[in-house]
């Protein structure tokens, strides 16, 4: 009976203790934003920091399809069957480089995928001053190809207010972040 009761109160300080260090955690909320000429890719991304110095990111993006027929080479008959909920999602670690009250220097590296298209230039149009593109990305019914490579980025703190520079060399895309620390 006595040994019933000393498990039961340790689990009982350890539930405590846990979930204490759990709620002394900080999430990042942030929004992100990407544009090519023919693609415009909203997002979300969450930094969940497990102490003072190191945590883990998860990102996704959606992908809204700005439909210029007369600048595709290959594309589909309906330009809603591009607009998708998933576009890219990144997963990795995140730090903080430098710490001086209530400002911080952060840093995210991690992984990044794509499943969606991948418009590159073909030809450049001169007289109508635009590029031709061509979906690159193999992505199709068969194949289902995923761009992937690493996610790379900076982020700066002050007090509770985020703002951050992304860059993936998957497909050579720059994104802009702002959030909140909760």
């Amino acid at each position: 009976m006595i040994s019933k009761n000393k498990r039961t109160v340790f689990i009982l300080i350890f539930l405590i203790c846990f979930l204490h260090k759990l709620s002394a955690q900080k999430f990042n909320v942030m929004t992100t934003y990407s544009q090519t000429d023919l693609i415009f890719s909203p997002g979300l991304e969450v930094n969940y920091f497990c102490n003072d110095s190191l945590g883990i990111q998860f990102g996704f993006s959606s992908l809204l399809f700005n439909y210029k027929p007369n600048q595709l080479v290959n594309h589909i008959d309906s330009p809603d069957d591009y607009n998708s909920l998933f576009y890219n999602a990144n997963l990795g670690l995140c730090g903080v480089l430098y710490n001086y009250r209530n400002f911080k220097i952060g840093w995210t590296l991690g992984w990044k995928v794509y499943y969606a298209p991948d418009f590159v230039p073909l030809h450049f149009y001169e007289e109508g001053g635009y590029y031709i593109y061509f979906d690159a990305s193999g992505k199709d019914v068969l194949s289902h190809k995923l761009d992937q490579g690493i996610d790379m980025g900076v982020l700066l703190y002050l007090n509770n207010f985020i703002v951050g520079v992304k860059y993936d060399n998957a497909r050579n895309q720059v994104r802009y972040l702002v959030g909140w620390s909760i």
